[in-house]
């Protein structure tokens, strides 16, 4: 998985988590059409392995201290999450 056994660290000059509704719904409609484009019915799940790719945006990180900071995505990682 995406996120599987990874622990990441918010900076202090990183702002808290803002996404609203609109944001959530935007990337919840942006991931459906993505996968819709390539579902068809009657497919198993094995077949997900060979739908397109989807490009998320970039994540950008920074180890220091020996922790895992987000630079860049935190946004984004965070609502992953929480879906």
């Amino acid at each position: 998985m995406l996120l599987e056994n990874t622990r990441f660290s918010i900076d202090y000059y990183q702002r808290e988590y803002k996404w609203q509704k609109k944001q959530l719904q935007e990337l919840i409609d942006d991931l459906s059409e993505k996968f819709l484009d390539s579902y068809e019915e009657g497919y198993d799940r094995s077949n997900i392995q060979n739908y397109e790719n989807y490009y998320l945006g970039s994540i950008i990180l920074c180890e220091k201290e020996g922790k895992l900071f987000i630079v860049d995505g935190q946004q984004r990682l965070t609502t992953i999450t929480l879906l």
